[in-house]
């Protein structure tokens, strides 16, 4: 298995284990449970005011 990516959108400033807790979550709800070392790796603005962009690996 390589290196895949996750990527959320969630409410800027969120905290990184919150931000976590909902890539877990989707992870799951996306069936996949056979994943190891999740790791946030870049936060982005978008255009939406407030919402960021949370790019997770595993």
């Amino acid at each position: 298995m390589g290196i895949e990516r996750l990527s959320l959108e969630l409410p800027a400033g969120s905290a990184a284990e919150d931000a976590q807790a909902q890539a877990v979550a989707q992870l799951r709800a996306q069936g996949v449970h056979t994943w190891s070392d999740l790791s946030l790796q870049t936060i982005l603005t978008t255009d939406s005011p407030g919402i960021s962009r949370y790019t997770f690996s595993y």
